[in-house]
C-alpha cells in the first residue's frame, strides 16, 4: 500500500521521505508500535492502516495516526480507522490523545478539529501538535469499542 500512495500522502503522514519502498524499519515501527495497529483491506489488497503509540514523555499520551491510500480517502476510512485504535488505546489506558499534522494536511486538521473540538494545539514549524482529552469519535463509539475490545493487531475488511 505505501508503494502505491502519492508523494503527498507520504508527506502528510510521515513528514519525510520513507523511500520506495519504504525502508524496512518503518514497516516494522508500523506495524510493531509500542501500542497497537490495524490494517483495513479490500479485495485482499491493504487499503488502510491506523495505530496507536505511547508518546514519549508523556505518561498516558497515545499518539494516533492513520494513512489511506488514495482512492480510499474521503470516505470515513480514516476516521473509522481513528475510532478503533482510539478505543484500544484508552482500553489500555490512555487519558490523552497527540496528533502530529502537517499545517499544510488540510482535510486531517478539519477531522481533528471537527471530532476533538477541545484539543488545544502548538505548532512545530510546519507540524502541528494537537493534544485532546482521550475520547472515541462520537459518531464511531459504539464500532469501535466493540471492535477494540474483542481485536488487538487485527485487520479490518472495508465493506
Amino acid at each position: 500500500m505505501l508503494t502505491g500512495l502519492s508523494d503527498l500522502s507520504l508527506y502528510f503522514r510521515f513528514q519525510a521521505g520513507v523511500g520506495r519502498p519504504p525502508r524496512p524499519a518503518l514497516l516494522l515501527r508500523m506495524l510493531c508500535p509500542s501500542g497497537a495497529s490495524w490494517v483495513a483491506t479490500r479485495d485482499d489488497a491493504v487499503v488502510g492502516h491506523a495505530m496507536w503509540a505511547w508518546a514519549v514523555g508523556s505518561p498516558g499520551t497515545a499518539e494516533l495516526a492513520a494513512v489511506i491510500s488514495d482512492p480510499e480517502q474521503h470516505r470515513g476510512l480514516g476516521v473509522r480507522m481513528l475510532a478503533i485504535a482510539a478505543a484500544d488505546a484508552i482500553a489500555s489506558g490512555a487519558t490523552h490523545f497527540l496528533f502530529v499534522v502537517s499545517s499544510a494536511n488540510d482535510a486531517s486538521l478539519r477531522m481533528i478539529r471537527r471530532r476533538w473540538p477541545d484539543a488545544t494545539v502548538e505548532r512545530d514549524g510546519s507540524l502541528l501538535m494537537f493534544h485532546a482529552p482521550a475520547r472515541v469519535p462520537s459518531q464511531s463509539v459504539s464500532q469501535a469499542r466493540s471492535m477494540a475490545a474483542t481485536s488487538t493487531s487485527a485487520a479490518a475488511a472495508v465493506s
